[in-house]
């Protein structure tokens, strides 16, 4: 017999812009989970940020450990990843649980009441739990490489105690595609027709006798996501981080189901839970509502019946029965009508409000999944749009340049000269300024500098962060 199931969920997907929500909910607590205040404070901080905030942890770390990576934005940053069980799981290992008030409406557990712990000092803690989360966190380090996790933290200040912890995915070597090349070593390009008969160059891709694909492989530390899941059993990796924990965990003690062998789910992440929640709510309401105006249908029948069958001495207050029932519960029956009535409207209250919080809940996760690509695809429309047009007016400008230039070369040369000069001044009043504004007493590099800037220009610098709408990016479970 288990004590429990045990839940292993990754994310592999977070990008640049994923940074803030990531770093401001670990740090303050907010998003959709059920937090409550008064437990945060026995939250665990394995690994913390020695940054301002988690997007410059990132930037540190690859620029330390001189790490490759591409720096666009569909690159994949971090990887997410949770550990925990249920609540019988934990009760087993000591740790109280009470009544949420609160019921699951979705997923294996629907219709059951939510236990939340009782923890209201550091002795609510069994040390049995504070092992099992050590216990994952050593598992973690092992799998995915200590240096690599960026951020680690046990909550208890949500419905089911876990460990939350983001890493970045770092291999030490990896496949580089191979081009071909003419005789002075230049990458050769070929034109290419996409589907709309549209025409453009790429490179030439290098292949062997077989007409595949040649590559080379290149050793040192590359940020590679897709390399870092291949390493790790590639389609398979989700179901063999699955298998390989189960056996590290009972190694340690723990008596925990590994579940479904060969399942490789796709996982939620807690937005997405909360909005299956609401909507199986909203079905549950629904339901409720249609029984409910079938009893306030058949009451009023009922109620024609009566009226049809008697006649109108029979309906006189004075007489003791009304039809085989006593006046007073005929009473009560138009009175409980009027309650269900009542009761519809609340219903269908309940129902709209749940409506526009699912719509909500919707639109945020669409936006969040969508947004990236919204956004480059209307800058690639905006850009494309205005080439054509400005093409001419460029040639015009720059033939008219080129002709001022050949006519005013020493003139325009000590304009240069001078503009540069006042530039180099100005940039070095600039990160005076900035040194001084941000506390800095030594003076940085230039590459230092452009990582403030980008971390001011982003939002991500902590002494100048405005709120940004926030979505939760804690992983589901």
């Amino acid at each position: 017999m288990y004590d429990g199931k045990q839940v292993v969920r990754v994310v592999n997907s977070y990008k640049k812009d994923d940074l803030y929500n990531i770093g401001k909910e670990m740090s303050d607590r907010k998003g959709t989970g059920n937090y409550e205040e008064t437990r945060t404070e026995y939250n665990v901080d394995y690994v913390s940020l020695t940054q301002p905030n988690l997007y410059q942890e990132v930037k540190k770390k690859l620029k330390d450990r001189k790490i490759k990576y591409k720096d666009k934005p569909l690159t994949n940053y971090l990887n997410g990843v949770i550990f925990t069980s249920g609540p019988e799981f934990f009760q087993s290992l000591g740790m109280k649980f009470v009544d949420s008030g609160r019921t699951y409406h979705t997923g294996t557990k629907k219709g059951q009441n939510v236990m939340i712990p009782v923890i209201e000092s550091q002795k609510d803690i069994p040390n049995a739990v504070t092992y099992f989360f050590d216990s994952c966190m050593d598992f973690l380090k092992s799998y995915v490489g200590e240096e690599n996790i960026v951020l680690a933290q046990v909550h208890y200040d949500e419905d089911t105690p876990h460990l939350q912890a983001y890493f970045m995915p770092i291999v030490d070597k990896t496949k580089r595609k191979q081009y071909e090349k003419d005789k002075n070593g230049n990458i050769i390009k070929e034109e290419y027709v996409n589907k709309k008969g549209e025409k453009s160059f790429k490179y030439k891709l290098l292949r062997d006798d077989k007409g595949k694909i040649v590559y080379k492989t290149e050793k040192g530390l590359f940020l590679n996501n897709d390399q870092f899941w291949k390493d790790r059993g590639a389609q398979y990796s989700f179901s063999k981080i699955q298998d390989d924990f189960n056996k590290f965990i009972t190694g340690r003690g723990f008596n925990l189901y590994r579940g479904d062998i060969g399942a490789n789910k796709e996982n939620q992440t807690k937005l997405e839970y909360d909005i299956a929640e609401k909507k199986a709510e909203l079905e549950e309401l629904n339901i409720e509502k249609e029984n409910t105006l079938k009893i306030i249908e058949n009451s009023k029948n009922g109620l024609k019946n009566l009226e049809k069958d008697n006649d109108k001495e029979l309906l006189n207050p004075i007489k003791r029965k009304l039809g085989g029932f006593k006046e007073e519960d005929v009473h009560k029956i138009i009175e409980y009508t009027k309650e269900l009535e009542s009761k519809v409207v609340v219903l269908s209250t309940d129902n709209e409000n749940k409506d526009l919080m699912i719509d909500k809940l919707s639109k945020e996760n669409e936006t969040f999944k969508d947004n990236a690509v919204l956004i480059k695809r209307n800058e690639l429309i905006k850009e494309q749009k205005s080439t054509i047009n400005s093409q001419k007016k460029e040639i015009n400008r720059l033939t008219d340049l080129v002709d001022i230039l050949n006519h005013n070369i020493e003139s325009l040369k000590d304009k240069f000269e001078q503009e540069i000069d006042k530039w180099k001044n100005l940039f070095k009043k600039v990160c005076k300024a900035l040194d001084k504004v941000l506390g800095i007493d030594k003076p940085q590099e230039n590459l230092e500098y452009e990582d403030i800037a980008d971390a001011i220009n982003y939002g991500y610098y902590s002494k100048n962060n405005k709120e940004k709408d926030k979505d939760d990016y804690e992983i589901g479970m």
